[in-house]
């Protein structure tokens, strides 16, 4: 599986989007690309469907400011739901305990 190493340099990146959008987005999805690449097999179609995602609400949203209100909305909806699973995980951990015998004493 190939590594994906990415360092960011902001005003790099500032630059070129500001001097030539189009090649902005060329090495965007590049980098995207090279990330997904290095992912897993088996995240594949998850890490596409997610980025499809993104890229979807940013166009929709028509500011970069609604984007990234949209997208921090949606990354709380998600993070709210994972803390509920830990949640309900946490109370069948609690339950299974409960069912084991108690430990022989030393």
């Amino acid at each position: 599986m190939p590594q994906f190493r990415f360092e960011f340099d902001f005003d790099h990146w500032r630059s070129l989007a500001e001097e030539d959008p189009a090649a902005f987005f060329a090495a965007r999805e590049q980098v995207l690309k090279s990330f997904m690449d290095a992912a897993p097999r088996r995240l594949s179609g998850e890490l596409q469907a997610l980025q499809a995602l993104i890229d979807h609400s940013r166009a929709e949203a028509g500011t970069p400011v609604k984007a990234s209100r949209q997208l921090l909305g949606m990354l709380g909806e998600h993070l709210a739901a994972l803390s509920g699973h830990l949640g309900q995980l946490r109370e069948q951990s609690r339950t299974f305990e409960s069912m084991l015998p108690p430990a022989a004493a030393e």
